[in-house]
């Protein structure tokens, strides 16, 4: 047999997942604090070294140059140097009044190494070097050889400009800050951090976890209420969308359940009435013509016949509803006359009419065909008209009226009874709802009639419906598309 797994519960997965997150934060803080710090800081360093050559180059022409060469020393803490060397002369146009380094990297010695390297390089070069050392080397393609670790590391932008009339180059120097004594302060630093974070991590993440968790745990304990067919429990309770959305759809299938159940209920009551009156009526009458002599007479053989018949209808559409409400009824779809269906239907009532005094009418002004199943359009139209039989009222007078509109026929079957009320009118349609809350007889069917109508109208997509008004009667009426007409 397999063995389910263990579910854990939804706060154990979110205590999980933040602190999962948490710790991904403290990785990326240490890579970016530690490991990354230093060659961003190289990055950013040359960067800011070479926007402010650039800013020299295109300005190398202006009368306020000297102002702006020292604005941009004093801003970013380096040295600018310009010299004109047109014909091979290293004439200084301008140099630091002051030095940042005690060692000056600017002789003629490096200024020619470096005039040399930027024009192997296109007129411009990056180099790195120690400021305790002469040693100079361009940086070309991201390497950098070794410097001594307690060197000074300097870094030298140079840019050989040619003019119409000369030429001149620019040196800014920077020096690159040794970042091990930062580095460690960021290590403990980060050390301390660390263990705060994991500690507020689980603090917050034990009570995140709780105060989602908590609304869910509700929704199943009450969930699991309704399975035990308490409907009278409400759902609510959560303060996100999802949850309260959740919460409104099960509180709605709480009074829908409900309203099954009483229906349900009140369908057992009313079958088993119906089935007990018949089969008591022919119990009775039997038990009569056995004891009694003379009492074996046609009439209460007749009586016996009729309850057995009823009885057996009952069954009958029973079974229909239950086939197709689970579409195990195939149509049998054939072109017909609608309105000779319809004639045909009326000589069933022939006996009710001249013993009842029932006036039924059809009323029509062309003979309509339709592609259907006529056993299943017969059963429609015998129920809709048992219907308005059994809530006619006392004017007996039942009227089905066929009309021809927009290429569908129309199929009115109208009555004078009690009617229904507004608010029940979308409910008479269910299996299980009854109107008449008191239950009685019907003349002539067995009640279930209008379940069968709406199912087999929906095997055909078709429209139906029901008018009706307190003490003024009910119009069912349905619609379908005509296959042909002859006049």
């Amino acid at each position: 047999m397999k063995q389910t797994k263990k579910k854990l519960p939804l706060k154990v997965y979110l205590a999980c997942a933040f602190l999962i997150f948490s710790t991904v934060l403290i990785i990326l803080m240490w890579i970016f604090q530690t490991i990354l710090l230093d060659p961003f800081y190289r990055g950013i360093k040359t960067r800011q070294v070479e926007r402010c050559a650039h800013s020299v180059v295109q300005n190398i022409k202006q009368d306020d140059l000297r102002e702006m060469l020292s604005v941009i020393q004093d801003q970013n803490n380096m040295n600018v140097s310009v010299y004109n060397t047109t014909n091979g002369e290293f004439t200084p146009i301008y140099t630091p009044d002051r030095f940042m380094y005690t060692t000056s990297m600017i002789n003629r010695t490096s200024m020619y190494q470096y005039y040399q390297l930027a024009l192997n390089n296109g007129g411009e070069a990056t180099l790195k070097a120690s400021k305790n050392s002469f040693l100079t080397t361009p940086s070309f393609h991201g390497y950098t050889p070794p410097l001594d670790k307690e060197s000074v590391e300097l870094l030298v932008y140079v840019n050989v400009l040619d003019t119409y009339d000369a030429q001149f180059m620019v040196v800014v120097e920077s020096e690159i800050t040794p970042l091990t004594s930062t580095v460690e302060t960021l290590r403990l630093q980060l050390f301390i951090i660390t263990g705060i974070i994991i500690a507020v991590s689980i603090i917050i993440a034990i009570i995140t976890a709780h105060y989602v968790s908590k609304p869910i745990r509700e929704t199943n304990e009450k969930a699991k209420q309704l399975a035990k067919q308490n409907y009278d429990i409400e759902f609510s309770g959560g303060n996100y969308k999802e949850l309260c959305e959740l919460n409104d759809t099960l509180t709605y299938s709480a009074q829908e359940l409900s309203k099954v159940d009483n229906l349900r209920r009140e369908l057992i009551a009313n079958i088993s009435h119906d089935l007990r009156t018949p089969l008591t009526m022919i119990t009775g009458y039997s038990e009569v013509m056995r004891d009694l002599p003379g009492e074996n007479t046609p009439e209460n053989v007749q009586i016996i016949i009729d309850e057995a018949t009823r009885l057996s209808q009952l069954v009958t559409d029973l079974l229909d509803i239950s086939k197709l409400e689970s579409d195990a009824v195939k149509m049998q779809n054939c072109v017909f006359s609608l309105t000779s269906c319809i004639q045909d239907i009326f000589s069933r009532y022939n006996k009710l009419i001249e013993q009842d005094s029932y006036n039924i009418v059809f009323e029509y002004e062309e003979n309509v065909f339709i592609n259907a199943d006529p056993l299943r359009i017969s059963q429609v139209m015998y129920n809709l008209i048992n219907n308005a039989i059994n809530y006619c009222g006392e004017d007996k007078i039942v009227i089905v009226r066929q009309k021809v509109q927009n290429k569908k026929v129309l199929i009115e079957v109208i009555d004078h009874g009690d009617g229904i009320a507004e608010d029940e009118l979308k409910y008479i349609w269910d299996r299980y709802y009854k109107v008449d809350k008191e239950h009685k007889r019907a003349v002539i069917g067995t009640g279930l009639g209008l379940s069968i109508v709406k199912n087999i109208l929906n095997k055909y997509d078709a429209d139906y419906g029901v008018y009706s008004k307190l003490h003024e009667g009910s119009t069912f009426w349905w619609s379908i598309p005509i296959y042909r007409e002859d006049n």
